[in-house]
């Protein structure tokens, strides 16, 4: 039977696993944390329950197909809600709810600019040819060579991918109206990068959003982890928690072990969830490692971010269980953190309410569960005094929104920014989604799933392919079980 050792149990972590046991192989996670989950986390305080990180959910097939990979029901593991409606948006001048019916939602359109409606259905007919394509010829691709990406289908529909247009050009040659393209282009953040320098082909997105839907596991994002878990466990998969790896033997071009300070790990297989370029600075010797810090220094690295979690004592009847605030110029805010690299004056954000869904993330009906995150650029400067300021100015923004006072009702109150990222994730600069989805960083620009130097060393998560958010991460450890069971040649 072969062994592999997965470092780090993240969901593409957790994904892996389950498709190596499947196959036989002995698994063991091992984790830093005190619990699985990676940035799929959540915490409890006096009744609340935080998600930490992730908190959309989108493509639900993605997830449908892994349980269905093992002949698995996905509501055996946890319950799924769709959003209406899926989001809302305050603008300077007035508020918008993006319902979840097409048709409505060509209707809100029309209303803003005449012609729109007919506009969006032609573009997300665009966008559905992009998803389709993409699910079927590049999704699941190792990026290891350019072959995998040459097929009748990508050479037929290679104007239609639009891979060298920016997604905001695109979406400008159908939109007029600023509030529909902001609509549109907003997902971007989502994946790490500006409307300006994403590719177009990630208009796929908005098919995804707005047909797909938006939804909500029941009990929270949590939920989702502990399917995982769940699932990992039942096929045999080991588990450790509170085992920091701090460095990786190599003997040969192999590696020999992974050690943390009181164990060591020694498998046929190594696959490296943790964070990439934590994995190439700190854990592997020097002469071993596939990429230089100049490589990583040059990178365009995804944005970081400031998350408060709030916990209220009153409802708040203004919000929705996903909420934008572009009261501000969203361009600007771009320009700051990507461009400037300083923290933005005037920042956009999101604030979730799980709550308006789901009481079990409340002590009681009375209460109010907030999540707040602020974009910022990676690697920005951070301390308490920074992080007041913030919070000050976002409470006084949502206020203003939603027509109540909120500031005297705060009964919990956490914070989570760069510093926190670098400590509990490794994460380069403090980042949130790995790399920024540009052309140059996209497929098989991205960093290798197989490491190029050791022969058994392979790696999964948004550093890699296909990219950042929670159905990328699962097909990435899918990617990278698949690639160890064909050089088994099991």
């Amino acid at each position: 039977m072969k062994s592999v050792t997965i470092i780090g149990g993240g969901l593409s972590g957790l994904s892996a696993s389950c498709y190596l046991a499947k196959k036989n192989y002995k698994v063991t996670i091992v984790d830093k944390n005190n619990s699985m989950g990676g940035r799929l986390s959540s915490f409890e305080v006096d009744g609340f329950t935080f998600d930490m990180g992730p908190s959309w959910y989108w493509m639900p097939d993605i997830f449908e197909d892994f349980f269905n990979d093992f002949d698995r029901d996905i509501n055996d593991y946890y319950k799924l809600e769709r959003l209406d409606p899926s989001y809302k948006f305050f603008f300077e001048d007035g508020n918008l709810d993006i319902s979840k019916d097409f048709d409505d939602l060509c209707k809100i359109f029309e209303d803003y600019e005449p012609g729109s409606s007919l506009q969006l259905k032609n573009f997300i007919n665009e966008a559905n040819v992009k998803y389709q394509i993409s699910m079927k010829n590049f999704i699941e691709k190792a990026n290891i060579s350019l072959k995998e990406y040459l097929s009748f289908s990508v050479i037929r529909y290679f104007r239609t991918l639009t891979l060298t247009k920016p997604l905001r050009k695109h979406i400008a040659s159908y939109f007029k109206h600023k509030k529909l393209r902001n609509i549109l282009e907003f997902p971007s953040m989502f994946l790490g990068g500006s409307p300006q320098n994403t590719p177009a082909l990630y208009s796929l997105m908005n098919y995804a959003d707005i047909v797909n839907g938006t939804w909500y596991p029941k009990g929270g994002m949590i939920e989702i982890t502990k399917g995982f878990i769940k699932l990992s466990k039942e096929l045999g998969v080991n588990h450790v928690l509170n085992e920091d790896i701090n460095s990786i033997n190599v003997t040969h071009k192999s590696i020999d072990y992974a050690s943390s300070s009181s164990s060591k790990y020694k498998s046929d297989f190594y696959i490296c969830c943790a964070e990439y370029p934590h994995v190439q600075k700190k854990l592997l010797p020097e002469k071993h490692r596939s990429y230089s810090s100049n490589y990583w220094d040059r990178k365009n690295v995804a944005p970081s971010s400031l998350i408060f979690y709030l916990g209220l004592s009153k409802k708040i009847p203004n919000l929705e269980h996903h909420n934008l605030f572009f009261d501000e110029d969203f361009d600007t805010h771009l320009d700051e953190i990507f461009n400037k690299k300083i923290w933005p004056e005037n920042p956009l954000f999101y604030v979730c309410c799980p709550s308006k869904t789901d009481e079990s993330v409340v002590p009681n009906q009375e209460s109010e569960n907030l999540f707040i995150l602020v974009p910022i650029g990676p690697g920005s400067q951070d301390n308490d005094r920074i992080r007041d300021k913030y919070f000050a100015q976002i409470i006084r923004r949502i206020e203003n929104k939603v027509g109540l006072s909120i500031k005297d009702n705060i009964i919990v109150k956490k914070s989570f920014c760069v510093k926190d990222f670098k400590s509990r994730y490794n994460a380069y600069k403090g980042n949130a989604y790995g790399l920024a989805n540009t052309l140059f960083q996209t497929a098989i620009f991205k960093p290798k799933i197989k490491d190029k130097k050791i022969e058994n060393l392979y790696y999964s998560g948004h550093f890699t392919v296909p990219g950042p958010g929670l159905p990328p991460a699962i097909i990435s450890g899918k990617i990278a079980a698949k690639e160890i069971i064909k050089e088994s040649k099991i």
